[in-house]
């Protein structure tokens, strides 16, 4: 175990995962932009334990990602347990399980958000991963149900009684979803009970929005989600105390090479559609990207691509980017 590398995660800045977002190409761009460590998108022990193609192909990494933490969902104790003891062989810095993704079709499996109103199952599960592997495991929360079901004061305490090193802290409840204004109280309370360092994670998308965040939950470390959605230079600002967009010819390769690392690991006949998802993160925030938008849903190859970024380059040198 290789404690420098969980220092990384515990007080550093770390690009969060995000499902459809942080594979491996854009983790890798977002440590060569200065995150700290990255960890991947979600997947689910019962895939794993049970090998599921589709769970082993979301466990591939790269080199250049280190620190890297493998993100686990699910609600039984024993698939987490046998996808432990797997990813624990594959090189991987730390194990993160989800307690904190509040979407429909996960919370509704009893995962997720879910677990924060079964506090006894959470606990379980952190005790199962522990028992199966040496390397460091964090927790992914949010900081309740509803404003009306807190995750009690005692929760840091009992996730590190069961092993848990680290605790990051999304500060909205599950019924915000994403909207609304993070609550840092929230997150201080947290940070004032945990016996373990605490990452802060929400609404981030500012090198002010870090200090204000940081300053006034006391946290030990900085979880970056949506603010580095086609914009991951945002670690860059952090790293260096100030904003720093991009010029014109930088999105552009940046986007190049995204593509080009993906092919690496994406067969030819799907690389092209998934690269539309991040294509329509990276076109915004300027005058005629809608129109731009619209092209990129339909980029079916490398022609297509180089015609979208040669206009994208040409829009960016005539409007400038919007840096949120």
């Amino acid at each position: 175990m290789d404690e420098v590398s969980f220092m990384e995660y515990t007080s550093g800045t770390v690009l969060a995962p995000m499902a459809g977002t942080t594979d491996s190409a854009f983790r890798r761009i977002c440590r060569r932009m200065g995150a700290t460590a990255v960890i991947t998108e979600m997947v689910a022990a019962m895939g794993i334990s049970r090998r599921s193609v589709r769970s082993h192909k979301l466990l591939g990494f790269h080199p250049e990602e280190k620190p890297i933490g493998v993100q686990l969902f699910g609600r039984r104790p024993q698939d987490f347990r046998r996808a432990a003891g797997v990813v624990s062989e594959l090189g991987f810095d730390f194990i993160d399980i989800n307690a904190g993704c509040p979407v429909k079709k996960v919370v509704r499996s009893g995962s997720g958000s879910a677990l924060l109103r079964e506090i006894p199952t959470l606990a379980a599960i952190v005790r199962a991963v522990c028992s199966e592997t040496e390397l460091p495991v964090s927790v992914k929360i949010r900081v309740g149900w509803s404003p009306d079901e807190k995750v009690p004061d005692s929760l840091p305490s009992v996730l590190a009684g069961e092993g848990a090193r680290a605790i990051a802290v999304h500060g909205r409840y599950r019924t915000d979803m994403f909207s609304g204004e993070v609550r840092m109280e929230e997150i201080l309370r947290m940070v004032e009970n945990s016996p373990v360092p605490v990452i802060a994670n929400g609404d981030v998308r500012t090198v002010e929005d870090a200090r204000r965040l940081m300053d006034r939950t006391g946290a030990s470390g900085l979880m970056v989600g949506r603010g580095a959605m086609g914009n991951p230079w945002i670690f860059r600002s952090l790293a260096e105390g100030l904003s720093r967009p991009p010029s014109p010819e930088e999105v552009v390769e940046v986007i190049r090479e995204q593509f080009r690392m993906m092919s690496g690991y994406i067969p030819d006949e799907h690389v092209c559609h998934l690269i539309r998802g991040h294509l329509l993160q990276y076109i915004r925030g300027f005058r005629g990207a809608s129109l731009l938008r619209c092209r990129a849903t339909g980029v079916d190859c490398m022609e297509d691509l180089e015609d979208i970024l040669g206009d994208l380059k040409e829009m960016l040198e005539n409007e400038g980017l919007d840096d949120s």
